[in-house]
């Protein structure tokens, strides 16, 4: 599948405003329910949906529907169906270092992490710029900033789900550990 048109600066600056209200919410939402105790708990769980959710977010955009209209010009042929898989264990173990920074926060833990989760796009994002992403047809009207913005409200986002799928997964292994045989 081949994706066609621009994406343009204003559209990128309303697609992070719109994205950034989402994660004001979702962040309310791990404050209120994410306590300190629950997060320490959650090191492997957070580790294996961090890995879970960038292999799915690289194998669907990257390898499939953005790879002709972006990811092909940064990355070289041979790495596309490689890229979930890296890209996956790479966010799985920075996974495990935002939470090991997060537990020592004095509160509000899985908060933390889902904000250097959002601060590791700039890393990402500004390499991929750096190597020619906004070159692309598809973002050649984007400035760096609205890109670079966008970037770290989309990565808020999927560490909020990161810590959301975390949670989930930790309650399903206790329930089906509590099962009678």
């Amino acid at each position: 599948m081949s994706v066609t048109g621009r994406l343009t600066s204003e559209l990128m600056w309303r697609a992070t405003s719109i994205t950034l209200v989402i994660d004001v919410v979702l962040l309310l939402l791990v404050a209120r329910f994410v306590s300190a105790g629950l997060f320490a708990r959650l090191k492997w769980h957070v580790a294996a949906a961090a890995c879970v959710v960038y292999m799915l977010l690289w194998g669907v955009f990257a390898s499939v529907l953005f790879w002709g209209a972006a990811y092909s010009a940064v990355f070289p042929g041979w790495s596309r169906w490689l890229l979930p898989v890296g890209f996956g264990l790479l966010y799985g173990a920075l996974a495990l270092a935002f939470w090991q920074v997060s537990i020592h926060a004095p509160k509000w833990q899985a908060v933390w992490f889902c904000l250097l989760g959002g601060g590791v796009s700039l890393v990402g994002h500004g390499i991929g710029i750096t190597v020619g992403l906004l070159r692309v047809p598809l973002l050649a009207g984007t400035s760096v900033i609205s890109v670079l913005s966008f970037g770290v409200a989309e990565f808020i986002l999927y560490w909020c789900v990161i810590v959301g799928l975390g949670v989930a997964g930790r309650r399903l292994g206790l329930a089906l550990h509590a099962r009678p045989a």
